[in-house]
């Protein structure tokens, strides 16, 4: 028997379809392709993500399938070869049918662990809405990289009757309150074991929010939280408002994004000791010692000789 055939019939231990994928098509291709080429394989559905997927083939596939002699890297090409290609056509054909099978046969185990009814489009639409087309883990935008829904207690946790418990509740498992939005990154690298809610309910806002809200006859839940909890809060507000500044489109916007951004810097700055005159006068001192970021100097390295 061809040893890449036992290895995959015997030997490969997937915890994804990443090594079938990669192996059939390094198969179908002569046995060489590019780490682009097998990411793009991959992440066929998707461009936006080939370079999450160029790392992913480098982790596990790469680590996994070399450990065992069945691949080879040239890193100065950035090309993988298969280090033994079948010469007979049908040990080929026969290879890349175990693919196939091996394929399949994760994707049914996979659909098996969430065998519940799938979230529904109203309850997509609400998520999303109530997230502002934003990670709730990461805080970056929609318009960056693609927003999945994401079960906070997985499918793999439901009863037989597709229940789980959340916060010492019992729901559906595709009940919106079991659901976050997450993006695609943050989703990957969320096992299937978390059960983590990251769905920040509890929202730093300005110090005249509370007023503006009784001047517009409304009533709010408003809390003031410790100086611990307050730094902690500013730290996520700062992830926040970056990615709303990435996110923003006109320059207005922009400068709005950096306006708010400027702003938590300098309530951090005052937690950490500095009042707004203080820090800017540090800002001023640095700047005269070592520059501004204005040139576009990029340091790559120091010449060698």
């Amino acid at each position: 028997m061809s040893k890449l055939l036992d290895f995959l019939r015997h030997k490969m231990s997937m915890t994804d379809v990443y090594q079938p994928v990669i192996i059939k098509e390094l198969l179908q291709h002569d046995g060489q392709r590019t780490k682009a080429q097998l990411a793009a394989t991959l992440a066929a559905h998707d461009a936006s993500v080939q370079r999450y997927y160029e790392k992913i083939v480098m982790r596990w596939p790469k680590q996994t399938l070399t450990k065992h002699g069945v691949v080879g890297y040239d890193k100065s090409t950035a090309t993988f070869q298969l280090v033994q290609l079948p010469e007979q056509a049908e040990v080929i054909r026969e290879a890349i049918g175990v693919c196939d099978k091996k394929i399949v046969e994760w994707l049914e185990k996979k659909k098996k662990k969430g065998d519940a009814a799938t979230v529904s489009s109203s309850a997509r639409y609400e998520v999303l809405k109530a997230a502002h087309g934003k990670c709730e883990l990461c805080g970056i935008s929609s318009d960056i990289s693609p927003i999945d829904v994401d079960h906070i207690v997985p499918q793999s946790k439901a009863d037989k009757n597709g229940k789980v418990r959340l916060h010492d509740e019992l729901m559906g498992v595709n009940d919106k309150r079991n659901l976050q939005a997450l993006c695609f990154a943050c989703n990957r690298a969320k096992r299937d074991t978390d059960a983590t809610d990251f769905r920040r309910r509890n929202k730093l806002v300005r110090d005249r929010i509370p007023e503006l809200i009784r001047e517009e006859g409304r009533t709010a839940i408003i809390n003031t939280v410790s100086c611990k909890e307050h730094t902690d809060a500013l730290m996520e507000k700062l992830v926040e408002e970056h990615a709303e500044l990435i996110a923003a489109r006109t320059t207005k916007d922009k400068l709005e994004e950096l306006v708010d951004l400027a702003e938590v810097v300098f309530s951090l700055a005052k937690q950490h000791g500095a009042d707004e005159a203080t820090f800017m006068q540090q800002v001023r001192d640095k700047r005269a010692e070592r520059g501004g970021f204005n040139e576009g100097y990029v340091y790559k390295g120091d010449v060698t000789t």
